[in-house]
């Protein structure tokens, strides 16, 4: 019988030390790009010192299976600043990509017809892709204000 009690005091003391509760709340949301009401990317930052951003989204490249995926960087000397003003500098060029070395793969920004769409590969060789986006939801994504002006040479 104490052998029985013990057992039963002990496994909620490993349950407990297995499984730990992560902040979800520490994540602050930048902005979505969403087209037609359907979120196409978020993007979210992780305070600290560098700040780390992801982009979190549905991958595009299966038709039937659904599969999240993400990726992100350090803001180590402006790199968001960096990144949204190249990716701007695509649109006023008429640029047909723009390619970026990440931390964790390489990230492609495909233009076409007024839209972007991010390609992304890891460092393992896995890539995957977002929906389209508008230059609205670009902005948006960015957590910018859309200005049309922000667009053109």
């Amino acid at each position: 019988m104490k052998k029985l009690l013990l057992l039963l005091l002990f496994i909620p003391l490993v349950s407990f030390g297995q499984i730990k509760k992560t902040d979800s709340s520490k994540y602050i949301l930048v902005g979505e790009a969403k087209v037609f009401g359907q979120t196409q990317v978020s993007l979210y930052k992780d305070t600290g010192n560098p700040d780390y951003y992801f982009f979190s989204y549905i991958n595009r490249k299966y038709k039937i299976l659904t599969d999240a995926d993400s990726f992100g960087f350090k803001d180590i000397d402006g790199a968001f600043d960096y990144l949204y003003d190249s990716i701007l500098e695509g649109f006023k060029n008429k640029s047909k990509t723009v390619s970026f070395e990440l931390e964790e793969g390489t990230l492609i920004v495909k233009y076409g017809g007024g839209s972007i769409q991010f390609y992304f590969t890891n460092k393992a060789g896995i890539d995957s892709f977002t929906g389209y986006m508008t230059k609205k939801a670009f902005s948006a994504l960015f957590g910018k204000k859309y200005n049309k002006a922000d667009f053109k040479k």
